[in-house]
């Protein structure tokens, strides 16, 4: 026999190599995943009631397929039906023969898996179920279960809690016709029973909620926030309508359906809101406008508010039609030194004391700089007596009456002028323009306005800005737009700078008319 014939003779003779039996683990031993690529935990009803995954297909097989669309990624698998019915990692055991269906032993064993990974893994869980919860109630002899306490019900008060206490993203795919009308949500548009909206969102939280639900399905994608947790899949459908769901549910989150969001729907209403807003408060007045009325001294002035179409005051000719009236006065302030006794007063003093205010500071500045020795001294000395004055003194001695005079000494009035050079606030509180309003009806007033002071015109208030000489008349009176109703109170709430971008104005004062 050829050296051929007996390597064949013995190829022929020994056994075949065995068969590799279908494994009864669909993963290797726990480990840590990139965070794109989480741990898939299916939980799977091996119940009676759940129909087949699939029509054309053997469960096992059906199964088994379901799983290829994860394309390599990192799956466990939890059968289970009652407490004493679970089976983890053994696609065998999928027979759909489970007498009972109690979600809660379930994620119990879900949360034994993930315990056993190391920390940061990331899980998703999936969960294929009819929905329908069906316990055996000697499972929960020693699960300490209020007397009296309704089974079903407290169930799914125990399963609701764990899924909170577990934390991780929970997608239920509904396999099956709808449950009966009493057990389904109206407002879920996958008719999903009750308590697996309940457990859906004690696991998601907010993302679950009607709204962001509702935005998701529209969409038809899963983002970073608003994510679709529910699916349902007919009997008749099979894996034709599962393979885009565990696709979907598997893939990494994905920004798209915020930016679809905001792009179609939000941005838009920003946009109309916006204008909305904007022409809403673009009228004069509004809060920061300046008002600025003319006066002419002894001559009262009647303003009214919104009057003729025009918003804001505006001028009329008779106080019946006035919401106030404005009266500018010249100060009462007499500086001459009018009604003093000169008697016995030296030159310099004779010369200063009925001087106006500006031309006593230039005199004086000329006394220190260019003038003789006597007036270089005096001017010393009248400096430091007047800063040393008491501003109270000086009032007093400035706003007494004429007839009173004569009770006052020259040289102390001087030193009063004097003070007034150096002290500012007194001097505008003593000299500047004063106007006057007043106004009618309920709640009128009478008040002296002065820069920085408020005032009540109608139904505005005001700030006033100034109170100066100048203009076409005696004085000019400034007053900002302080409170300016709107509707919805909308001129006080949006900022200015909002506001004046809509004015279409080059200028946020006017000239009142």
């Amino acid at each position: 026999m050829s050296m051929w014939a007996c390597l064949l003779g013995l190829l022929l003779a020994s056994p075949p190599p065995p068969r590799a039996s279908p494994s009864s683990s669909p993963v290797p031993g726990p480990t840590a995943t990139p965070e794109d690529r989480p741990t898939i935990i299916f939980l799977i009803d091996n119940s009676a009631s759940l129909p087949p995954l699939d029509p054309d297909e053997k469960r096992v097989v059906a199964l088994e397929k379901m799983f290829t669309f994860l394309k390599g990624q990192p799956y466990r698998l939890v059968l289970f039906a009652g407490r004493h019915e679970i089976t983890v990692d053994d696609v065998t055991k999928y027979n759909n023969r489970g007498q009972w269906t109690d979600f809660y032993f379930a994620f119990d064993k879900a949360r034994e898996i993930i315990e056993s990974y190391p920390k940061k893994t990331q899980f998703r869980m999936v969960l294929l179920t009819d929905g329908l919860l069906d316990p055996l109630a000697s499972d929960w002899e020693d699960m300490n279960l209020a007397q009296g306490a309704v089974l079903k019900d407290a169930v799914a008060e125990r399963t609701v809690k764990l899924l909170r206490e577990l934390n991780q993203p929970l997608y239920a795919i509904l396999v099956g016709d709808v449950p009966p009308k009493e057990d389904v949500d109206p407002k879920s548009p996958e008719q999903a029973p009750r308590i697996v909206l309940d457990m859906i969102r004690a696991a998601n939280g907010s993302r679950a909620s009607p709204a962001a639900q509702s935005l998701a399905a529209f969409f038809k994608d899963d983002g970073m926030l608003l994510k679709k947790f529910v699916f349902r899949v007919p009997p008749q459908e099979g894996l034709k309508l599962v393979l885009p769901v565990i696709q979907r549910i598997a893939a990494p989150a994905r920004p798209t359906v915020e930016l679809r969001f905001l792009t179609f729907l939000v941005l838009p209403l920003c946009i109309i809101l916006f204008l909305l807003l904007g022409l809403l408060v673009r009228s004069f007045p509004g809060p920061g406008d300046l008002e600025i009325i003319e006066l002419t001294k002894g001559t009262a002035v009647h303003v009214a508010a919104d009057r003729r179409g025009t918003m804001g005051l505006s001028l009329v000719g008779d106080a019946k039609e006035a919401v106030g009236t404005l009266t500018y006065q010249s100060p009462p302030l007499d500086l001459s030194g009018v009604g003093l006794d000169p008697i016995g007063l030296d030159a310099p003093t004779q010369r200063l004391l009925p001087l106006p205010l500006e031309e006593l500071r230039k005199t004086l500045e000329v006394f220190a700089d260019s003038g003789s020795k006597e007036e270089k001294i005096y001017s010393l000395n009248l400096d430091y007596m007047a800063k040393n004055f008491e501003p109270s003194e000086a009032e007093r001695i400035l706003m007494g009456p004429l007839a009173d005079r004569r009770k006052v000494g020259a040289l102390d009035f001087l030193r009063a002028k004097v003070h007034l050079l150096s002290n500012d606030e007194l001097r505008k509180r003593l000299t500047d323009a004063r106007v006057t309003l007043v106004t009618y009806g309920k709640g009128g007033t009478r008040k002296d306005l002065a820069p920085g002071g408020s005032a009540r015109v109608g139904r505005y208030g005001f700030l006033v800005k100034d109170v100066a000489r100048g203009g076409r008349r005696d004085v000019r009176l400034s007053l900002y737009y302080d409170r300016v109703p709107s509707l919805f109170g909308l001129k006080t709430i949006l900022p200015d700078f909002f506001q004046q971008m809509f004015r279409f104005r080059r200028s946020s004062q006017r000239l009142v008319s």
